[in-house]
């Protein structure tokens, strides 16, 4: 038993400190559960679920215009049997290069270990030990009509 969502578009991220935008896309996102049937016969079947979980799969690149870097990010689903949740692979290109400079592997809401063309390997991010930062955004009525908090200010009144 599982629901997908696939994301179509691209997003755009400014460092303004160095003036860069970058393009990005969007893995896919699935909220998956798993039925075990156990003592199947032909009168009965007896299932078990397993605890639900969420997950991300699908390739997603981010790229850089102005510097020409560029990354290809594959989030990868659990397998049927065996496997580990929340893996990610990731590679590092160079303006025109077409060998990465930097391979990454882990967990996206874990530890991702980076290794480098020199031979080098390091933690590339331990996100459990990330600190928490609040969002900055701006009030509700400095913001446009179409703006996600002002647009859906509404049902977020009538959720809470």
């Amino acid at each position: 038993m599982s629901i997908g969502v696939h994301n179509i578009g691209q997003g755009c991220v400014t460092c303004l400190d160095h003036d860069e935008h970058y393009i990005l896309t969007f893995p896919n996102g699935y909220g998956r559960q798993v039925i075990a049937l156990i003592g199947v016969s032909i009168f009965n079947a007896l299932s078990i679920l397993t605890v639900p979980w969420i997950e991300l799969g699908g390739q997603c690149s981010i790229s850089c215009s102005k510097t020409g870097y560029n990354a290809s990010i594959v989030f990868h689903t659990k397998p049927f049997y065996g496997g580990k949740k929340h893996r990610v692979t990731a590679e590092i290109f160079s303006p025109n290069d077409k060998k990465p400079f930097c391979s990454i592997e882990g967990e996206w809401n874990g530890v991702m270990y980076a290794k480098y063309s020199t031979g080098e390997n390091a933690v590339f991010i331990d996100t459990k030990k990330m600190p928490t930062i609040k969002k900055k955004v701006r009030k509700l009525e400095d913001q446009d009509d179409f703006e996600s908090r002002c647009l859906w200010k509404d049902v977020t009144y009538n959720l809470k």
